[in-house]
């Protein structure tokens, strides 16, 4: 389309035609004054903002924009194990509370070891038994994160964070990337910000051997368990009625605390793309 200037000048008005390209300049000589007057084409624009152009599965993991056939195996394990902890969430009060020992065989709490222990101080060897039976459930589904670092690398941990890791992840990566032992061991203190999963998977980005891997995660899930054994056994009768208070309210302080996630997560996912 081509373009129209209008030049004024004493007591004359002229209608100069333009030049076809957009943004072009167009210049006309009235009474020996000359009038330059920029051109802008009265054609929309169509071109469109590069980020409504952008694939929106750039944002995503490589592992998951182009997944291989072990990618597919690990992510629906992965999704597996939150489907089977969300699972027991609805039955816990229920099995820490009448079913204590199925409990423990199934997700490895560490309450439930402080409960039995409370209800059977005098049979060690059976008190021995669920110490090894809540270890070796607590580590279950350690392997599958240690082959999710191995396999995913770093992005893996960014993505077990929701995009975002916290504060202390960044100012620990180095030393855990270093000693993986000691922090592993950190994470099974009692009431550890460190998730031992965050661990494991770091020991699979770093190559750690598996099998020392998977020994010392035995070694001091025992340990945890035998500090609530101990527990159970000094304090369990005088404990006993304030476990069966607060356990009322688990469920629901569980399930706070995952809504509370998702939705921060949400948040922080929406302020990124309203930047």
């Amino acid at each position: 389309m081509r373009g129209l200037c209008f030049a004024s000048g004493p007591r004359a008005l002229f209608l100069v035609r333009g030049p076809q390209d957009h943004g072009a300049v167009t210049s006309c000589r009235i009474r020996g004054h000359r009038y330059t007057v920029s051109m802008t084409s009265s054609t929309n624009s169509t071109e469109r903002d590069p980020q409504d152009a952008r694939d929106p599965r750039e944002d995503l993991p490589s592992f998951l924009r182009e997944p291989d056939r072990v990618d597919k195996i690990l992510y629906a394990s992965l999704m597996v194990v939150a489907v089977y902890g969300f699972a027991l969430i609805p039955f816990r009060a229920v099995l820490l509370l009448e079913h204590t020992f199925l409990h423990t065989w199934l997700s490895g709490s560490n309450l439930s070891v402080l409960i039995l222990a409370a209800k059977n101080p005098d049979r060690p060897w059976f008190l021995a038994f669920v110490v090894v039976v809540a270890a070796l459930s607590t580590i279950k589904f350690m392997p599958l994160f240690y082959w999710m670092g191995k396999k995913w690398g770093p992005e893996f941990i960014t993505m077990s964070f929701g995009g975002y890791p916290p504060r202390w992840f960044k100012k620990m990566e180095a030393f855990i990337y270093r000693r993986i032992d000691v922090s592993l061991f950190a994470s099974f203190v009692p009431f550890s910000p460190i998730p031992a999963t965050i661990v494991v998977g770091i020991g699979g980005i770093a190559r750690a051997k598996g099998w020392l891997v998977g020994l010392y995660l035995f070694a001091f899930a025992v340990m945890l368990k035998c500090f609530y054994l101990y527990l159970g056994i000094t304090f369990g009768p005088s404990i006993q009625s304030s476990l069966e208070t607060i356990d009322k309210y688990v469920m629901y302080i569980t399930l706070a605390l995952i809504a509370w996630m998702f939705l921060s997560i949400w948040w922080k996912n929406s302020k990124k793309a309203a930047k």
